[in-house]
């Protein structure tokens, strides 16, 4: 697969998505398409956590617009987005600004981030499927998006026991069919799964949001 980083930023497609809240941000071409998995892991947050100045960090931010929505709900929160893709987190800058929001985005890798603060709360809706299952699109930024190519799911729960503070919790969205690896996987960092949300989305495939704490 041809490698996103190295090419001329001018030469990407784009479409709109339009926002809630009337504003329009961009995605890729190229990027997974959004659906209605996003709206779930924002309205699950905003519905358990009423803190009102909070650090927040994404995992695996994409093109922003889960931090872009949670920060426009919660302008008090300071958030912030990391993506391996560096395409994306310019993309994401941008789209903070379009959107007239405040979260910011850097480039990083979630297998060895360690936050010099820890943040009360960490979301994440991270790619879904190892790699040994189904086919990997011949699309970088789709497969990196839907395939364990990057990391894997003892990655982000390795990210999130790191900088999750005492007392934070997180919010990880995954296929209902990984949850018995997500509840297993938890156990092993030393994380424990307080509850479990779970979204009928498209075409009946159900998807979860565990909320982690601290064991």
């Amino acid at each position: 697969m041809a490698d996103l980083d190295t090419q001329n930023i001018n030469s990407i497609m784009y479409i709109p998505v339009e926002l809630p809240f009337g504003k329009t941000i961009q995605q890729t071409s190229d990027g997974h398409s959004i659906t209605s998995d996003t709206a779930f892991l924002v309205e699950t947050v905003a519905h358990q956590i009423s803190r009102k100045d909070i650090n927040v960090l994404e995992m695996g931010s994409g093109n922003g617009i889960i931090s872009i929505m949670l920060s426009h709900h919660h302008p008090n929160w300071k958030i912030l987005g990391i993506e391996i893709q560096k395409h994306l987190v310019l993309l994401s800058r941008e789209n903070a600004k379009i959107s007239e929001t405040s979260p910011s985005f850097i480039e990083g890798d979630l297998t060895n981030y360690n936050s010099q603060i820890r943040f009360d709360l960490i979301v994440s809706n991270p790619p879904y499927f190892p790699i040994e299952e189904g086919r990997i699109s011949p699309i970088q930024e789709r497969a990196i998006s839907r395939h364990e190519i990057k990391c894997n799911m003892i990655d982000v729960l390795n990210c999130t026991k790191l900088n999750l503070i005492k007392g934070g919790k997180a919010f990880i969205l995954y296929p209902q069919s990984r949850w018995k690896d997500l509840n297993n996987f938890a156990k092993k960092v030393d994380l424990k799964v307080m509850k479990k949300f779970v979204l009928n989305s498209e075409m009946n495939k159900k998807k979860i949001i565990v909320e982690l704490v601290h064991a």
